[in-house]
């Protein structure tokens, strides 16, 4: 089974936004209501926010909360998932920026592992170019080779679709073993190779170990244009995520031929509700994919 994975906001419930406060115990709290929500609307995938460092290192003040939250989300066969914000860097050429990157994918690989997540994800951008390729990606290699084996065993890479390609993931992965993320609209933005979407996903999912389930990001570009506080029309960069899935988009991607099932990541700013109109346009345009959830 290929499940549909919640990304972005949740829209439909008032009380289910997040809290302003960084304190652990409201975020706690939040996670719990959120997981509930999420096992009502059998959501089998969600991202958890991406938090501040000095909160990610504080779980060890709230273990018991969170082993309750891991329970549960072990019986409603939900998985977590975890995304680095932009900050963590693994090529910069501070040494500082990279030893912060590295300190913060081991502690939210220890919250997630004390969350008793099953198959828990870390998606990790390559990182900048910096004017020298080979620097960057040697680089970056470097820098996940200092890793824990419990660290690297929750990453997954991904291309950010900007100056780094999916083969370059790729490469990576050949000397670190890590798995690689497909992305749909990443893929589309930039591919020097010209490597066809069915190639780099099948390339892509190879990279997992049978173990570990692969994930797929799917996104659709904004199309509107929108005024800035000037009034001037902003055209839409096609890096910005849409507000809901385009369905036909969305269907040429799960009619790809695929040799094992993944989680698909809805990147999509409407959150729960693009994920339900989703779930919806499949069974009105692709009826025959019987598959997905």
């Amino acid at each position: 089974m290929r499940y549909l994975g919640l990304s972005g906001r949740i829209l439909k419930r008032a009380d289910l936004q997040a809290p302003n406060q960084q304190g652990l115990s409201q975020w706690v709290l939040y996670l719990y209501d959120v997981l509930r929500y999420l096992d009502q609307q059998q959501i089998n995938c969600y991202r958890l926010p991406a938090w501040p460092y000095e909160l990610l290192n504080s779980w060890p003040k709230a273990v018991d909360q969170l082993k309750l939250i891991g329970n549960y989300a072990q019986q409603a066969k939900i998985r977590l998932t975890y995304h680095a914000p932009s900050n963590v860097l693994l090529n910069s050429h501070d040494q500082h920026i990279r030893q912060y990157a590295l300190n913060y994918l081991t502690s939210a690989a220890d919250f997630l592992i004390q969350l008793g997540s099953h198959d828990p994800v870390i998606v990790v951008h390559i990182g900048a170019q910096y004017g020298d390729r080979a620097w960057a990606l040697a680089q970056t290699v470097a820098s996940l080779q200092q890793l824990d084996s419990t660290v690297l065993n929750c990453l997954a890479l991904e291309a950010d679709g900007r100056v780094w390609s999916l083969l370059d993931a790729l490469h990576i992965h050949a000397q670190t073993r890590i798995p690689v993320i497909f992305d749909w609209l990443h893929h589309q933005l930039y591919n020097p190779a010209q490597l066809n979407a069915a190639a780099g996903l099948e390339y892509a999912l190879a990279t997992w170990p049978s173990q570990r389930k692969p994930k797929v990001h799917f996104s659709s570009p904004r199309t509107e244009i929108r005024l800035s506080q000037r009034q001037q029309l902003l055209l839409p960069t096609w890096h910005e995520h849409s507000d809901l899935a385009n369905p036909f988009e969305l269907i040429s991607l799960l009619r790809l031929p695929f040799q094992r099932d993944y989680d698909l990541m809805l990147e999509v700013k409407a959150g729960d509700l693009a994920l339900e109109r989703a779930r919806s346009d499949l069974q009105r345009f692709a009826p025959e994919i019987v598959d997905v959830e």
